[in-house]
């Protein structure tokens, strides 16, 4: 008898190990893993581009250009699928108490490749094409953060400055073209009689975005605007007409 609940024991910790351990490998089948580019983080690389170290600057723009814009614009225009199966393991599984499976889906990892591009800055200037061609098309989840990521490569500004005013009166799109703007410092200066109507529309966000381009393009066109900037003295803001 005692032999026999030995045996029985040993067989429930064995099956109880088997479960846990085949738990654990379905959370990190499961969990989202970390891209790495020659082994690093697209962090690591953005810090190399900005080296002053010349010799790992220049690797880091080739392991940019010939590995990260790849992945990243292939992940912001084509990966639109999720397994339904996956996301219902998933949730359920983080209801469990000390679960924290990292995941998102498809919408946000498109969203964010196309923000990670803008990371680069200038050297990113590769990516232009394709962020052009999510932030002009259906997609809403990538449009405004591709948007952003314009601002912040601030390439060919012959092309997108005009580009960006044409959306600054589009819903959704408006706050993500106004930053970009912002961005592209006085090469935006075209841009500012339409900076200044949005000035007054009553959205604090909005406020905001257009504050702190105007500090950007036009500093003293900002104060004229009401836009209070450390060193510069405050004028009463001009009328603006419609």
């Amino acid at each position: 008898m005692k032999r026999r609940v030995i045996r029985v024991l040993l067989s429930v910790a064995v099956g109880a190990g088997l479960l846990a351990g085949g738990m654990l490998l379905l959370i990190r089948a499961l969990g989202e893993r970390d891209v790495l580019y020659q082994g690093k983080s697209a962090y690591y690389w953005t810090e190399q581009i900005k080296s002053q170290n010349i010799t790992a600057s220049n690797r880091a723009r080739l392991v940019l250009n010939q590995e990260i814009i790849p992945h990243l614009t292939k992940t912001m225009l084509e990966d639109t699928n999720d397994s339904k199966l996956r996301l219902a393991l998933v949730e359920k599984l983080n209801d469990l108490p000390g679960v924290n499976i990292f995941f998102r889906p498809a919408d946000s990892r498109r969203a964010d490749a196309a923000v990670a591009l803008g990371e680069f800055g200038p050297p990113a200037e590769p990516a232009v094409p394709a962020l052009l061609q999510a932030f002009q098309g259906h997609d809403l989840p990538v449009r405004a953060p591709a948007a952003i990521s314009l601002g912040k490569i601030h390439s060919k500004p012959e092309v997108i400055v005009p580009l960006l005013m044409s959306y600054l009166e589009v819903e959704n799109l408006k706050e993500a073209a106004v930053q970009a703007l912002g961005d592209y410092g006085s090469l935006s200066k075209a841009a500012i009689p339409k900076l200044l109507l949005l000035y007054k529309v009553p959205d604090k966000d909005l406020h905001h975005a257009v504050e702190e381009a105007l500090k950007q393009i036009d500093p003293a066109a900002a104060v004229e605007a009401g836009v209070r900037i450390p060193g510069r003295p405050a004028v009463a803001p001009r009328t603006i007409d419609r």
